[in-house]
């Protein structure tokens, strides 16, 4: 049977919960922290099926209340599926993307140097707790969070701790337990020296949990004095912790996430430690890196909308943007929040209460609103040039949004604050898109550009119909595919077509069928622009059908007139000669009076 490695069963574990493991089999309600069903393994008559998320290094645990049966990820998939271990592995790993790998020798042995390290953070940071509460060296911490204004019982939710000046304290404190130099010097926290120096001194400790609650990592408040220590340090990745993959306070967030769907994210620890305290106890920060596609996939599992709490000086302000676009590119709702009469949330905290932070807290901005009126500070839009660089400001944020539907509201509303008209704003983005640098390696595409204002009365119609759907299956009573003489009012119809078959109901579902970039872009301003919206639907697709039907009879008499002419053939029959000009005086009058109807409805030729 095949064996493998630790790290790849906790990078299933890491990826996967276990509640969207269970969820194809069973029909689960969420109740508070856990999930509820009807137990696959037994006739069960009464949800009696449980499954929680959040169980420490286990990544999850489910258990049936009535017929007993339970355990962790890879065991639901043995039970459900009647596989063995390996088999189960394989099936997650598989859902996970996940490469399998059998365990070798030297990874039995780095699984056993991990398991040891992660079992000295996990013991050291309770330790490091206990000794800020009740050792007499540690009285200057303890005021030190008071004067912060933190609780007991926050202090004790975060189980900060504090770290003794002694260079070899920590050093000391763990040999004393056993544990080897060589797991010590792995451990990143010693100095590269090779004397032992703790690199944590004289700090309050913030233990780095990841969101299954293990301590990997520290981060560390001086409180020295000393003018050349940094205020704080941050442990440095090991094998153990990636500061790309772990938010402070995440673990300690995990109820309130689920409750609310939302998180806040920050910048320092206290700042996060505040919020809590304040009430938004959905409050987490990075740990000294920007906010990460990793961190986005995390976030993504319990909610899905963010709020952003950064610095007000242009580096935080730098952050924000950008992950503004990280957010909309993994399909999270950004919003920024900005504190008033304070530099960050602890000092807000400090001088003017819980209440006070929350309050300020609920005043949130929208991402894209955002962006724009950033822009709009640092460029002057009297000037065409401003507003092109506004423009050019959120093109990254249009770039990273997926529905066309949304992208198109978003131009609307930069048309609307730039005063310019929306077409504009939409063609000169798909000019940016069409300019953009091509790979050596890749063809270029000569594609088709659209212009809103320039289209064909056929076109339009079909615009139309994408929006009023419910009024297609007449219109084609009247209008054939065979018809339509624009290939892009052609696509359309057959895109329509194709959305009755299948029944799609959503704006975004129908979008999909239509292949081609450029004409996408052009379908989603049926839906979103006011040129479209001004229009009498009934009125305008009336008129189409009459052109549609002109230009046919127009075509038909071209062709007639060929034919009596003898361009077509020869004319040897005289019945056929007169039969031809009976049908061209037929054809005329059809067209007098589809004209006549075009005049009296104020409807011009083409």
């Amino acid at each position: 049977m095949a064996r493998y490695s630790e790290a790849v069963l906790d990078s299933i574990k890491q990826r996967l919960t276990l509640s969207e493991v269970v969820s194809p089999y069973v029909r689960l309600t969420r109740k508070g922290d856990r999930f509820w069903g009807l137990c696959p393994f037994h006739n069960d008559k009464n949800p009696s099926f449980t499954v929680v998320d959040n169980a420490g290094s286990n990544g999850g645990f489910y258990k049936c209340f009535a017929c007993g049966k339970g355990g962790g990820i890879f065991n639901f998939v043995m039970e459900i599926e009647h596989v063995e271990f390996s088999e189960a592995v394989e099936i997650l790993a598989k859902k996970a993307g996940v490469e399998l790998k059998e365990e070798s020798e030297s990874e039995k042995r780095e699984a056993n140097r991990k398991k040891a390290l992660a079992d000295l953070y996990n013991r050291l940071s309770p330790a490091l707790h206990q000794y800020l509460l009740q050792s007499p060296a540690a009285e200057k911490a303890r005021q030190y969070i008071r004067s912060r204004g933190i609780s007991d019982e926050t202090c004790d939710k975060f189980q900060l701790g504090y770290a003794a000046p002694q260079a070899d304290w920590m050093y000391n404190f763990l040999t004393k337990r056993s544990y080897s130099d060589d797991i010590l010097n792995d451990s990143g926290l010693f100095s590269r020296d090779g004397e032992h120096k703790g690199f944590f001194r004289d700090r309050v400790m913030f233990p780095i949990r990841t969101w299954q609650g293990n301590c990997v990592a520290f981060s560390g408040r001086d409180l020295s004095g000393y003018s050349e220590a940094p205020k704080y340090k941050n442990s440095p990745e090991t094998s153990l912790y990636s500061k790309r993959s772990v938010l402070f306070g995440f673990y300690e967030s995990l109820p309130a996430l689920k409750r609310e769907g939302k998180i806040i994210i920050c910048e320092g620890n206290f700042d996060v430690i505040s919020l809590h305290q304040a009430g938004l106890d959905y409050s987490c920060a990075t740990c000294g890196t920007a906010l990460t596609d990793e961190h986005i996939k995390l976030i993504k599992r319990y909610c899905d909308k963010i709020y952003l709490l950064f610095d007000s000086d242009a580096a935080g302000q730098k952050a924000t943007r950008e992950a503004l676009v990280r957010c909309q590119k993994g399909d999270l709702t950004g919003y920024v929040m900005t504190l008033r009469g304070a530099k960050d949330a602890s000092q807000m905290l400090q001088e003017q209460g819980p209440e006070a932070l929350a309050a300020s807290c609920a005043e949130a901005v929208p991402g894209f609103p955002y962006l724009v009126s950033s822009a709009l500070k640092m460029y002057d839009i009297r000037q065409p040039k401003g507003k092109s660089s506004v423009f050019k400001e959120v093109i990254p944020y249009l770039d990273a949004t997926s529905s066309e539907i949304e992208r198109q509201g978003y131009i609307k509303y930069l048309a609307d604050v730039l005063r310019i008209p929306e077409e504009q704003v939409t063609n000169d983005y798909l000019r940016e898109k069409s300019t953009e640098p091509v790979a050596d390696d890749i063809e270029p595409v000569n594609r088709i550009k659209y212009d809103p204002l320039k289209i064909s009365n056929e076109l339009t119609a079909m615009l139309i119909l994408l929006k009023n759907r419910d009024r297609f299956d007449t219109f084609r009573n009247e209008v054939k595919l065979s018809s339509l003489t624009d290939p892009a009012a052609r696509k359309i119809y057959t895109v329509l077509e194709d959305a009755s078959r299948q029944e799609l109901r959503t704006a975004d579902s129908v979008l999909q069928l239509i292949d081609e970039p450029e004409l996408r872009d052009l379908a989603v301003t049926a839906f979103t622009s006011s040129m479209y919206q001004r229009m009498d639907v009934d009125k305008t697709l009336h008129n189409a059908t009459l052109r549609i039907r002109l230009k046919q009879l127009e075509e038909r008499k071209t062709a007639l007139q060929r034919m009596i002419n003898g361009e077509e053939m020869a004319m040897t029959d005289e019945n056929e000669f007169t039969n031809l000009l009976m049908r061209k005086v037929e054809l005329d009058r059809e067209i007098q009076e589809l004209k006549g109807e075009m005049e009296d409805l104020g409807t011009g030729n083409d």
